[in-house]
């Protein structure tokens, strides 16, 4: 074959790549890594491009960016050298493979106004829905088919299976239903970028399930895992949830911890990646995420890096064992669509749906689930504080006689000690974790030292602590 066959059978864009049977005296060994890279771009169409922290190659399928990985492409090299029944080796095809990612372009950022369907994109920004371009580098989109709305359609004529489920969820409150709406446009819209994570508590059968299948619908089968606080906490765990846009957490076992891994996911930093097989890598999680359980989690940190992103929703009411519908979820699937207009017409201003759940995080039902899980958040709800430091002395455990009444730690262990919890925080703890457990509150702690040297607060004890305090101090009613 002359120099002048060769080029012409490897130019570009050619597909599927020009290699036939009259070309099958061409060897592995005549044609150059780039060359064989070239090739395998054109078997893509020159779709691919590479994600700049990974260094995964992805495809656009018209729809999305898709990632392929290195085992993929190999394959489908070989694939080529098969098919034009051309003689080839495991490590050329390798090499093809690394070459060519070197001259992929760097894939660009999904813009936070986009929103994927299988038939195009909503803008939310211009109120839009238009077709997809490759440009919109969408690594995520809708199963459903985005359809203009009917004349007066609503939510509970047009989806009477959502409707239902929605309003026995919420009890009827119509301002913790438009909450749990914000909650599932946070999931449709993948607005990871707010920096909070969603909780749903409540007893078996009040729910929470039906909640997690439906944000599955709304993100998409196909970009949903199932995981556990392990996955978030450990590099070789989180290997497993790159990539997708919803993180459920499903009956969790009871969980206490930090938080270190779904604070920093959520809080958008870098994370470390330790892929098998694979060199490791640091990239953000681009995923919200959602924790179903019947029992609230408990963090032990309580600096308020948690507090500030976690959305509690308790749902309290059990459905009745001959009410539950075993069809429900597919009801529910099939009103899809409706569930989906709604929410982009509801929440035309994203940033509702944003306040909704600030509000949630701030509502008593929120922090009444914190209080079951926290015993300092707890304590803190028997606390009255004031604008200075007038209050009860902090004092220490080796006071004697113990004073509950008069030292603020004092205080914190007989409360302890009259609910049966043995495993008081020492007391530098308490004086770091004083502040964000009054804050859950709206409260401000504060302590500076009187003019004797010893700590005073700005805390005195509420007329309800009474409840816990004689039987803590062997007072009497």
């Amino acid at each position: 074959m002359t120099a002048t066959k060769t080029a012409t059978v490897y130019s570009l864009p050619y597909k599927p790549l020009l290699l036939t049977a009259s070309h099958s005296v061409v060897t592995d060994n005549q044609m150059g890594p780039s060359q064989r890279g070239e090739v395998l771009l054109a078997r893509y169409d020159g779709d691919l491009a590479v994600h700049g922290d990974s260094d995964a190659v992805h495809h656009y399928n018209g729809i999305i960016w898709q990632p392929v990985s290195d085992k993929a492409l190999s394959r489908e090299m070989a694939a080529i050298f098969i098919e034009s029944r051309i003689p080839y080796s495991m490590p050329a095809m390798k090499n093809a493979v690394d070459t060519m990612k070197l001259s992929l372009p760097i894939m660009g950022t999904t813009a936070r106004n986009l929103i994927g369907f299988s038939n195009g994109v909503f803008d939310t920004r211009e109120g839009l829905f238009r077709e997809h371009r490759q440009e919109d580098w969408l690594l995520i989109a809708s199963d459903v088919e985005f359809i203009q709305a009917e004349e007066g359609e609503s939510l509970d004529t047009h989806s009477p299976a959502f409707w239902k489920w929605l309003n026995w969820s919420t009890a009827g409150n119509a301002r913790k239903t438009d909450r749990v709406l914000a909650a599932l446009y946070m999931v449709m819209a993948n607005r990871y970028d707010w920096q909070l994570f969603l909780e749903i508590t409540g007893a078996g059968g009040s729910g929470k399930s039906v909640l997690a299948e439906i944000c599955t619908m709304l993100a998409g089968k196909a970009n949903t895992v199932s995981a556990s606080m392990k996955a978030l906490e450990e590099p070789r765990e989180r290997a497993l949830i790159v990539g997708y846009s919803l993180i459920i957490m499903p009956d969790m076992s009871r969980y206490a911890g930090d938080g270190a891994g779904i604070k920093a996911i959520t809080g958008g930093d870098k994370v470390a990646i330790d892929p098998k097989h694979k060199p490791p890598y640091s990239t953000r999680i681009p995923a919200v995420i959602l924790a179903v359980n019947n029992n609230a989690m408990s963090f032990s940190d309580r600096s308020g890096g948690i507090s500030r992103r976690r959305v509690i929703f308790n749902f309290s009411q059990v459905v009745p064992e001959n009410e539950r519908d075993p069809m429900l979820s597919e009801k529910i699937e099939a009103e899809l669509p409706v569930i989906i207009r709604h929410l982009l017409t509801r929440f035309a201003d994203q940033g509702e749906a944003k306040r909704l759940l600030f509000e949630q995080q701030k509502s008593e039902e929120a922090l009444a689930i914190k209080r079951e899980g926290d015993s300092l958040v707890d304590f803190c709800g028997y606390l009255m504080a004031s604008v200075q430091c007038d209050g009860l002395f902090i004092g220490n455990a080796s006071i004697i006689p113990f004073s509950p009444r008069k030292y603020l730690y004092h205080a914190y262990l007989a409360y302890m000690q009259s609910n049966g919890l043995s495993k008081p925080i020492s007391l530098n703890r308490f004086a770091t974790d004083m502040p964000g457990s009054m804050a859950e509150y709206g409260k401000e702690y504060i302590r500076k030292k009187s003019t004797k040297g010893n700590m005073r607060s700005n805390i005195r004890l509420a007329d309800d602590a009474d409840e816990w305090l004689p039987a803590a101090t062997g007072g009497t009613e």
